[in-house]
């Protein structure tokens, strides 16, 4: 199976393969699908978020420019301004969007501890 260059093809993919066989009664999970039928719904996911990209329904995965921070949605509907540091290498911390800086957080940390974050846009 070819890995998608946008990280969000395949949480799409998957999302549209489980509505596709809820449908039915059916709760195949996406790891019992044949490779060549999670290709099939990861080349529409591809194919449906380039679209949204060029319709401006969708953010670009990539960073604009230097001078854009991300803008996150947690599984929970928090919302997080992306804090630059210096150095770059520290460049994942997140601020919860309560406009208090000492609620700041690790988005690596908070990944590795199962959140689920969406990318929502750019700010600038």
């Amino acid at each position: 199976m070819t890995q998608p260059t946008d990280p969000r093809a395949l949480a799409l993919a998957k999302a549209r393969q489980q509505i596709g066989h809820a449908a039915y009664g059916s709760t195949a999970h996406w790891s019992s699908l044949a490779a060549d039928e999670q290709q099939l719904f990861l080349n529409e996911a591809t194919a449906w978020l380039a679209a949204a990209i060029a319709a401006g329904v969708a953010p670009p995965a990539e960073r604009p420019t230097d001078e854009h921070n991300a803008i996150w949605l947690d599984d929970e509907g928090f919302l997080y301004g992306e804090y630059q540091t210096a150095p770059s290498s520290h460049g994942d911390m997140l601020l919860r969007l309560l406009w208090a800086p000492e609620e700041r957080f690790s988005k690596r940390e908070m990944e590795g501890e199962g959140a689920e974050l969406r990318l929502l846009g750019w700010s600038k």
